[in-house]
């Protein structure tokens, strides 16, 4: 059997010890030869081991994922991102990644990507980009990870009526009425839910435009939101408000 050698760098310790057991346990013509905490590092790693495929978290400080493989002009092995957030699955078709998977990472997942792997490897750039087209649309509907002060939720977009800013943090409101406060600012989750039919239709209230039941243009002008909450539309998004809203 030909062995994969692979590289893992997170900035997470235990994420590289989960994914070096689920490796062992489910895909065992894996074989890590190494891994890192940080990019520095992990340049390194990879000129020192000369992988064969790198497992690569996205999110990490200081220097994220994509700042490592900009230190490649023509990457010799293969990219398999991982991610707690689907958004990033975009910036892949960048770097034409195999695959990326999401966090926390299932194994039934794991062992289907890297049986995709042992049987097809690298092909042309025109191939990946249509295996990772086809992958995105299939994990679109996917969970997105919100951390909470005791948890991290995992989440379906549509599930979300609105979003509040409080200073640092952001309540989120869902429909079944259940609100939470998120440790995650509101121009972050902006960031990640506006491909979803999100919209920040004022500088405290980012809202899902499907949830939206009915535009008041009294009183300055308002939404009426599913639950109920009257949400006020700040005279400068106005115009590109009406304009998204148009388009649903």
């Amino acid at each position: 059997m030909h062995k994969i050698h692979a590289v893992i760098i997170d900035d997470e310790d235990a994420a590289i010890e989960v994914l070096c057991w689920q490796l062992s346990e489910y895909c065992p013509n894996v074989c890590v030869v190494g891994k890192s905490n940080n990019v520095a590092e992990g340049i390194a790693l990879i000129n020192e081991t000369n992988p064969e495929l790198i497992f690569l978290d996205i999110e990490m400080p200081v220097q994220n994922g994509f700042a490592l493989l900009d230190a490649f002009d023509d990457p010799p092995f293969d990219i398999i991102f991982t991610t707690a957030y689907n958004q990033y699955a975009i910036k892949a078709f960048k770097f034409c990644a195999f695959d990326y998977l999401l966090k926390p990472i299932d194994a039934d997942d794991l062992k289907e990507t890297i049986a995709r792997y042992t049987t097809k490897k690298k092909g042309s750039i025109k191939e990946q980009l249509k295996e990772l087209s086809q992958q995105l649309q299939l994990k679109q509907v996917n969970r997105i990870a919100l951390p909470t002060s005791d948890c991290l939720m995992m989440l379906k977009p549509e599930q979300i009526v609105r979003l509040e800013s409080e200073s640092n943090y952001t309540r989120i409101y869902l429909d079944d009425g259940k609100k939470y406060l998120v440790a995650k600012t509101l121009k972050e989750l902006e960031d990640t839910l506006t491909p979803y039919s999100f919209f920040r239709i004022h500088h405290s209230h980012l809202v899902n435009l499907t949830h939206i039941r009915s535009l008041v243009r009294s009183d300055g002008g308002y939404v009426i939101m599913s639950d109920h909450s009257e949400i006020p539309v700040a005279r400068n998004k106005k115009s590109a408000f009406l304009e998204q809203f148009s388009r649903l």
